[in-house]
């Protein structure tokens, strides 16, 4: 059982009989797995605080042969976004950015990229306290590290440039359709304000962005278009997509 050291972020927690607990996790070195911490729920666990759903850990973990679940030897906290859940709405969009990871992204697939963007999201949730940027910077990346984005500047389905009218749903579709081929079952419209944004996000670092002023136009567009993609991969409703929109209604 050789011993793994990694770095990672703990997407959330599961009750395992009366003393243990089953982390799923986002590591950097090995992508996302599932391990079991023994005694974690117990009032004098030696894990402490650590395994609190989106702490920034360091972790020692066994490989156990012939089993899927890995076991948790010992931790230790790099970061906490514990203070994110005096904000109920930021608390519910780090929640959301684990479920969407959890859904989208395989397990055991090395994916560092995706592990930097979680981490640069839930930091700029922590100091900023704003939703809709965070949240279209990380749909943007988890779809297009995980090769989901579709062209936002030709239709998916002629290949001419997009116009003014653009649309997007549909049964299947989890393409931008131009005016001409544009159905009666498509659900949603993307202004061209929001698809410039879409385009700019490959040369933009979040941070930039975020320092940059308040909310760009489009932006809130923006982020239902991406939602409703990380939807359509996922195959099935996001619990924490539906809890955001009825606290920001």
């Amino acid at each position: 059982m050789p011993l793994l050291e990694t770095e990672a972020i703990v997407l959330r927690t599961y009750r395992l009989g009366e003393g243990d607990k089953i982390a799923s996790l986002l590591t950097r070195q090995t992508g996302r797995l599932r391990a079991t911490a023994a005694g974690a729920q117990r009032p004098k666990s030696r894990y402490g605080g650590t395994l609190e759903p989106l702490s920034y850990i360091r972790l020692w973990l066994f490989e156990r042969e012939n089993r899927d679940l890995l076991r948790i030897n010992s931790t230790e906290l790099i970061e906490s976004f514990f203070d994110m859940q005096g904000d109920y709405s930021i608390h519910l969009a780090g929640q959301y950015v684990a479920e969407a990871v959890e859904k989208l992204l395989p397990e055991r697939e090395v994916n560092e990229r995706a592990f930097r963007l979680v981490l640069a999201v839930l930091r700029a949730l922590k100091r900023y306290r704003e939703l809709n940027r965070p949240l279209v910077y990380f749909n943007y990346w988890l779809l297009r590290l995980g090769g989901f984005l579709p062209d936002l500047e030709h239709c998916g389905r002629c290949g001419r440039p997009l116009g003014e009218e653009t649309a997007f749903g549909g049964t299947g579709s989890d393409s931008l359709l131009c005016r001409l081929c544009r159905t009666a079952s498509t659900t949603f419209a993307l202004p061209p304000t929001a698809r410039a944004w879409g385009s700019a996000l490959r040369h933009t670092r979040l941070d930039d962005w975020m320092a940059s002023g308040g909310l760009s136009e489009g932006c809130k567009e923006l982020r239902t278009f991406l939602e409703m993609l990380v939807e359509h991969h996922a195959e099935r409703k996001l619990v924490t997509r539906e809890l955001l929109r009825e606290e920001c209604s």
